[in-house]
């Protein structure tokens, strides 16, 4: 089985936690790995060309490659403005896969804008077309208020059609997409993320130890930092904590794990905004920006915390969550979505309302308070992990390619080089 997997925006080997590099990039990243342990698998991942000094085409292992197409400029673009830059990327696939003979039995797209090209594929070359939405743009709508891009709303609508199967992280995900776009149940599949167990392990005592002795109480950060990721509801939440306890907002440490490189900060705007806020309320010697960091360097971080913060207003599954958890690291996360469950009430974590620091505030003084009743690190790992793991993910999904591929009745239509997808 030859797998055409894309991600036009953003390479899954990119450093996570800047501007649109996060959970997509490592659930592409780890289940095509996974995937690639197939005897009979071979995955092709194709993204745009972000940097000039990398080769067009990576090799991950023997039966895993990465490659690097133009379209658009070379370098970072704003996920807004790559719309109008797909056609050049079609028009550079369709002449790789010309040259290169290459044949694939399936196509798995992530986030609309590869759908489209996913959609030009499927009837271009007569392939069951699988689609992951990741996020969708009419639920940010809703968390931020504020609307998305038009292409985007239209393009989301537009694949749950075109697809012949949608595969959705959590069973939430699926009703909301079944009722908004009609869908039959049997077109979209419920598939877990998983976690990589071996990066992300029980925590060892050198965190707990320092904590214990300066008797802070450090808590952890990790993801985008971008308004539907909530990160402001955190500083006004230890804003709070301040004026009603400053006793023990003198023993809170925020550490914020994300946003790219440093030297990038100052093209984030919502950094910019935090940062202001921190320097307003006084609070900048309680929190720490320590930059994006790599799946390894991350389990430290989470392993030295004394609690995972998840704030934020939307998300389709959470993966720092379960991250976290298996390193035996408790969670406080929003009452939305899959997390929700993913976490144990009182035992693995708590739960706040999203959008709302009091409520977060609230959270972190009972998680304080009742930090020694909640389940011993083991525990936490044991239950997180018996339930999610990226080969189960690799298997289920698998199936579905199978499925697929196995049914014969797919037309087959020819549209016109560098075409608009959404106008063929």
């Amino acid at each position: 089985m030859r797998i055409c997997l894309l991600s036009f925006h953003c390479c899954p080997y990119s450093l996570i936690g800047g501007d649109g590099v996060g959970g997509m990039n490592v659930y592409i990243k780890e289940l095509s790995s996974a995937l690639a342990q197939f005897p009979d698998v071979e995955v092709d991942i194709f993204t745009r060309r972000q940097r000039s000094d990398i080769d067009t085409v990576k090799t991950i292992s023997s039966s895993l490659r990465v490659i690097h197409l133009e379209g658009g400029p070379v370098g970072p673009v704003d996920r807004r403005d790559l719309y109008e830059f797909l056609p050049e990327f079609i028009e550079n696939l369709e002449e790789f896969l010309v040259e290169s003979q290459t044949k694939y039995d399936v196509v798995y797209s992530h986030y609309w804008l590869s759908g489209l090209v996913g959609e030009w594929i499927k009837y271009r070359f007569g392939l069951p077309l699988i689609h992951t939405y990741h996020t969708l743009g009419f639920l940010k709508n809703r968390a931020l208020e504020k609307e998305e891009h038009d292409y985007r709303i239209e393009a989301e609508r537009h694949l749950a059609q075109v697809s012949d199967q949608i595969i959705s992280s959590s069973l939430e995900e699926k009703s909301i997409l079944r009722g908004e776009y009609n869908l039959p149940a049997v077109k979209t599949k419920v598939i877990y993320p998983g976690v990589n167990q071996e990066i992300f392990r029980l925590r060892g005592r050198e965190g707990e130890t320092e904590n214990a002795e300066k008797n802070n109480l450090s808590l952890l950060y990790v993801g985008r930092i971008e308004p539907v990721k909530g990160l402001m509801s955190i500083i006004q939440a230890l804003d709070l904590i301040k004026h009603d306890d400053p006793g023990l907002f003198s023993r809170l440490h925020l550490k914020i794990v994300g946003g790219g490189k440093k030297r990038e900060f100052v093209q984030n705007r919502e950094i910019g905004r935090i940062q202001e806020t921190i320097e307003d309320k006084n609070l900048k010697d309680q929190v720490f920006f320590l930059g994006s960091k790599k799946q390894k360097e991350l389990r430290q971080h989470y392993a030295a915390a004394d609690a995972l913060v998840v704030p934020s207003l939307y998300e389709s599954f959470g993966l720092v969550v379960v991250e976290a958890m298996a390193c035996g690291t408790p969670v406080l996360v929003s009452k939305i979505g899959k997390m929700k469950s993913i976490v144990r009430e009182g035992h693995s974590g708590f739960s706040f309302r999203p959008n709302d620091p009091a409520s977060l505030a609230a959270c972190i003084r009972y998680f304080i308070s009742h930090q020694k009743s909640l389940w011993p690190g083991e525990k936490i790992r044991e239950d997180v992990t018996g339930r999610f793991s990226w080969e189960r993910t690799a298997d289920e999904t698998y199936e579905v390619f199978r499925s697929q591929i196995d049914n014969p009745l797919r037309p087959t239509t020819t549209l016109p080089r560098g075409g608009n997808p959404l106008q063929a």
